[in-house]
């Protein structure tokens, strides 16, 4: 059985942002880069279960008060597992 995965737009409710704010955090190295399927000529982006608990990580640390720099290198240290 395949794993669920999330279109941006869900991901964007659960974690109550935009899907510029989202799609720019990854552009910019914040997020992990998800993987995308193709449809014509556009590729939508979809996320995992793990992608999801990622963002809403990233989210709780910026709610929390650190900068997105700092977010992004914690949650990298926790995938790291260090």
């Amino acid at each position: 059985m395949a794993e669920e995965t999330y279109g941006i737009s869900s991901i964007c409710e659960l974690v109550n942002r935009s899907a510029a704010q989202v799609r720019w955090w990854e552009q910019q190295g914040f997020i992990p880069t998800t993987d995308r399927i193709s449809a014509g000529k556009r590729a939508y982006r979809r996320y995992s279960a793990t992608d999801l608990a990622m963002i809403k990580t990233f989210v709780r640390y910026l709610d929390e008060g650190l900068t997105l720099k700092a977010a992004a290198a914690k949650l990298t240290t926790i995938k790291e597992g260090k």
